[in-house]
């Protein structure tokens, strides 16, 4: 049976993503670190017969560190771009006190991205906080923003040559609710008030760092949005499924659009709903990930054309799934990719896309055991890095730029 060759955009960006805490770990002035190590937390695992140690980050993947050799896998899988992130914490741990020797070094590791051809995406918000800012009541307080402002401006002035996209914060919308609604993460506070306070001010934070990123660097800004593939059922489903999709996919993007040079696509999710909510897997037979998150790559298409109205480039900054065995990445990609492509058929510009993750990273609450990765982490051999066979397979498509059916 002849093969069907489906040929992406000339300059298209191929890659892998990850956050920094999630990699380097080893940085105590966190509020995730002091939230992993405080007794509230230690004491949830264990009443749940789980060892708090296994969810300590530590040194993560020693990224910090072994950057040099990550970006040359990445090279040598032929990615031409790449995704992480700066540490707040790291850079200013005490308030108004800003480490030099962190800025150096994270511009060296932005210099080797460069040298192995990288273009990069530099995360500035990715879920963690440093600990003075959240004693500060973090975002949760319109007036902290000015803190987040003067922390980008500084990193910014230090590091924009090397950069080739902004992202000021990561899926503002996982942030707020998993932090302020649902309470998993630190600091672990149930209120639905407070959770639409921080959408809101990290609604206000974007639009007044963006312009201040673009006028300064002349470089791209947009956030990485987490949008997902909602689909009605039952009785008032549509009417249920117009509901959530404004407030899940609408409400942010729609109020900082205008300094959005581009839109960020994180996608991981189908759900269908209906007038009693969202039910993640229902009526349907979707295959499962290691975390249980149902595969649906058709949704990747329906979110893709659906932000196509904005007439933005679009870049997928996230899509991957926790598979240890590696046995349904290869084809969770090129399934994806498929639909991806089916949407730029169809007039949505999609530029690039970026897998979640490089390598075995830290899952956040979950701990190291979901296994995301094109490159596993041994983690009982000294961080060795492996590269898994999905990723050789999906080395081909970034080579050539193209998928083969």
């Amino acid at each position: 049976m002849p093969k069907e060759i489906l040929k992406f955009p000339v300059n298209f960006l191929w890659g892998a993503a990850g956050s920094a805490y999630q990699t380097e770990g080893g940085n105590t002035n966190t509020d995730w670190w002091a939230w992993e190590h405080s007794i509230k937390r230690m004491d949830e695992l264990r009443a749940r017969g789980k060892d708090p140690e296994d969810y300590f980050c530590g040194i993560a993947c020693d990224f910090y560190n072994r950057y040099e050799e990550d970006f040359g896998l990445a090279q040598h899988l032929n990615h031409n771009c790449i995704r992480f992130g700066v540490e707040w914490s790291r850079i200013e741990p005490k308030e108004g006190f800003f480490d030099e020797a962190v800025l150096d070094h994270y511009e060296k590791m932005l210099q080797a991205a460069q040298a192995r051809g990288l273009k990069v995406f530099l995360t500035l918000h990715h879920f963690t906080l440093p600990i003075w800012f959240r004693k500060k009541g973090g975002f949760e307080r319109r007036e902290n923003t000015e803190y987040f402002i003067r922390f980008v401006k500084k990193t910014a002035k230090r590091l924009e040559q090397y950069v080739d996209f902004w992202l000021t914060f990561n899926e503002p919308e996982v942030y707020s609710t998993y932090s302020y609604l649902l309470g998993v993460f630190p600091p672990q506070k149930k209120s639905i008030w407070k959770s639409w306070a921080i959408v809101d001010n990290l609604i206000y934070a974007h639009n007044k760092v963006a312009p201040i990123l673009k006028i300064e660097t002349g470089k791209p800004v947009s956030i990485a949005f987490h949008l997902s593939d909602l689909q009605p059922s039952g009785v008032l489903g549509g009417l249920a499924r117009s509901l959530s999709h404004y407030f899940v996919n609408e409400y942010i993007i729609r109020r900082t659009i205008n300094n959005c040079d581009y839109i960020g696509v994180n996608y991981y999710n189908h759900h269908h709903v209906g007038i009693l909510g969202m039910r993640k897997n229902s009526h349907s037979k979707h295959e499962q990930t290691d975390l249980g998150w149902g595969i649906h790559p058709e949704g990747i298409e329906r979110v893709l054309l659906n932000v196509k109205k904005y007439n933005k480039p679009i870049y997928i900054t996230e899509n991957g799934l926790a598979d240890s065995k590696d046995n349904m990445r290869e084809k969770y990609i090129k399934d994806h990719l498929f639909f991806v492509h089916r949407a730029i058929q169809q007039g949505a510009d999609v530029r690039g896309y970026l897998y979640w993750s490089l390598i075995d990273n830290f899952e956040w609450q979950h701990g190291f055991w979901p296994k995301f990765g094109l490159i596993e982490i041994d983690r009982e051999d000294l961080l060795r890095r492996k590269v898994r066979y999905s990723a050789t397979k999906f080395a081909e498509i970034c080579k050539n730029n193209r998928l083969e059916i």
